[in-house]
């Protein structure tokens, strides 16, 4: 029978930069102010082999990969922890008055996203079973920088989730609980 009490709703947080035993790495970046949500999806590709005879109705389904993605947006603007997580972003502090910085975004091509594993977690809840550790995860940046009267400038956070092929098991790509446990 369903358990009422185990229905949660809530804002979420992310930490990009988590160990082995899911604690924060000192470089680790915290988010936790967000609006509309965080939002981890998976997709599994498949190949789907047909016959002649069945047209293209495919006759068997095999798994070809699987990635995930993690989607929120974030009014959190310090710049500071973009350059961590994109090769794109630089920043410079003036020469002669070390007060004074600016963030620069090239849009050069070819430059990896760094990895980590990450962790969402529900705000106040301080229960593993609820937290998703996703292995190996790359940020992408966008700014949706809109000056209007109504709202607010924010980061679009866009991270993608890779199998880990140095993780136990090879492939991993999230754990859904505590990630300390073992078998």
């Amino acid at each position: 029978m369903s358990d009422v009490e185990k229905i949660y709703a809530g804002p979420g947080i992310f930490v990009w930069g988590i160990d082995e035993k899911g604690d924060e790495e000192a470089d680790a970046i915290t988010i936790d102010l967000t609006q509309g949500g965080i939002t981890f999806t998976t997709t599994t590709t498949y190949y789907e082999p047909t016959t002649d005879q069945t047209g293209t109705a495919p006759v068997d389904s095999i798994s070809t990969g699987t990635t995930g993605a993690i989607n929120f947006e974030t009014p959190d603007m310090d710049f500071e922890k973009v350059t961590k997580y994109n090769p794109n972003a630089l920043k410079v502090v003036d020469a002669t008055d070390p007060t004074k910085a600016k963030y620069q975004i090239t849009g050069l091509a070819g430059k990896k996203l760094p990895k980590k594993r990450a962790v969402i977690m529900p705000q106040g809840v301080s229960d593993p079973d609820q937290f998703i550790y996703i292995e190996s995860v790359g940020i992408k940046f966008d700014m949706n920088a809109a000056y209007v009267l109504d709202n607010n400038r924010r980061l679009t956070i866009s991270a993608m989730a890779y199998p880990s092929l140095s993780a136990t098991p090879k492939g991993l790509l999230y754990t859904w609980g505590d990630i300390t446990a073992t078998a």
